[in-house]
Order: structure tokens, then sequence, then C-alpha cells
């Protein structure tokens, strides 16, 4: 198994947060406010783990995927410095429940074998979809969605879409989304492309679309958090 992040996974959350100028951090986080104590909360391509961390410390039951063993290795870090319970590592790719489990359940695996029939309150991609071409994307995408049951939600943190205001915003979002692409592309190997239209994409599953919000840098809309919310039947 291939992982990308293993010479730059130790830098990659000082690396966004230097980049944003503090909005990713910041971004990751915002959506938690509509988890409730108890919720089970799934987030794909952890990383570092910020919102994990933040989520299971509001009493979420949360797992989180990362392909990485890096990202694995320092989202154990991260939870040891928390003072969570740092048990619960399963690398089959099956998430299943246990009598007693942990507040972060650690799964080393694709996210396209994660499954559950049950269903997540909460399905967190943040900067995440962004890492793959568009085919592969629309695949991951597609998997996710299923993992949100009726009445949950899907979030999605990324670099915003090139907005209508003027030549010099679209000119300046597409500038910065690109030299991070194409940095985390000789770094990682991630694909490069342009920006996904995510609230587009949930519209086309049935997901309404109750809250965005934006971080701005220099006053131009640079990254954003998407809540979509799947109907109940």
């Amino acid at each position: 198994m291939k992982d990308g992040y293993r010479f730059m996974g130790a830098l990659y959350e000082i690396i966004g947060a230097i980049y944003s100028l503090g909005r990713i951090p910041r971004c990751k986080v915002s959506m938690l406010k509509h988890v409730k104590p108890g919720d089970r909360v799934l987030v794909a391509g952890v990383g570092h783990g910020t919102e994990a961390v933040a989520a299971a410390r509001m009493g979420a039951l949360v797992t989180a995927v990362d392909l990485s063993p890096t990202m694995i290795k320092q989202l154990q870090k991260k939870i040891a410095r928390s003072g969570l319970d740092t048990s619960g590592l399963d690398t089959s790719g099956s998430n299943g429940s246990s009598p007693s489990p942990p507040p972060i359940q650690m799964i080393n695996d694709n996210i396209l074998n994660v499954t559950d029939p049950d269903g997540y309150d909460m399905v967190i991609a943040n900067f995440f979809l962004n890492v793959f071409p568009r085919e592969l994307m629309t695949e991951i995408f597609h998997h996710m969605t299923g993992l949100v049951k009726p009445g949950g939600c899907m979030v999605i943190g990324d670099f915003t879409l090139p907005a209508a205001g003027g030549w010099v915003f679209r000119v300046f979002q597409n500038i910065y989304w690109y030299i991070a692409a194409i940095f985390f592309w000789i770094t990682a190997d991630n694909a490069v492309h342009q920006v996904y239209d995510y609230p587009e994409m949930l519209k086309s599953k049935g997901f309404d679309i109750p809250e965005i919000t934006y971080f701005n840098i220099f006053g131009i809309k640079s990254y954003w958090s998407i809540l979509g919310k799947k109907p109940k039947p």
C-alpha cells in the first residue's frame, strides 16, 4: 500500500494552517456545532484528526479512517496528547460495533472498504475529496453519501469554487487552489484538477443544503464548509 504522506505527513497540519492563515483548522470544526453527545461520526481522510478529536470531546462516537499509516500515527499522537482513549485501532476495514467502543476508533484502510448497515449521524470529508481525480472522487463520494443515515448530515470542507464578483476574485481563487494542488501533487501524488462543485454534488444525491460557512482570505471567499442534510423517507 503506497503511503503518499510518508515524507511530509508530520508537517501536513502545520502547512495547512500556515497556507490558510489559520482558516483550515477553523473550517474543519465549524459544522461540529450540529453534533450531539452519542452521535456516530465518521471522518474520512482524517489526517491529524482535528475534527475527530473535537467531536470525541463533545461526546460523539467517532470512526476515523485514513489509508496512510503515517496519518494514523499522527492521529494516535494527537489522541494521546488530548487525553482521550487511544485503544481501538482496527486495520481490518470493518468498523464493527463493540460493547464499550472507544471515543475514536481508528481504521487504517481505504474508505471504500468501510461499511456500516446502521449509517452515521454525520459523515465528514474535510480536504479529502480534492485528493482524487474526478472519476475516483465520484465513486468515493457516492460511497460516503450512502454511509449517512436518513436524517443525518454530510459535511465537506474544502477550497471554494471561483466565485462571481469580478475577475480579480476568480483569478485569486484559481491561483490559490492550484498552488496547493500542485504542491500536494509533487509531495503526495495527489490529483490536479479544477475545484469540485460539492453543493451541486450533494443536491444530485438528494441532500438539502441548509448551511454553508465561508472562510475569507483578504476579503475573498477561499474555503467553505458545506452541510448536507439527508432527508428522511
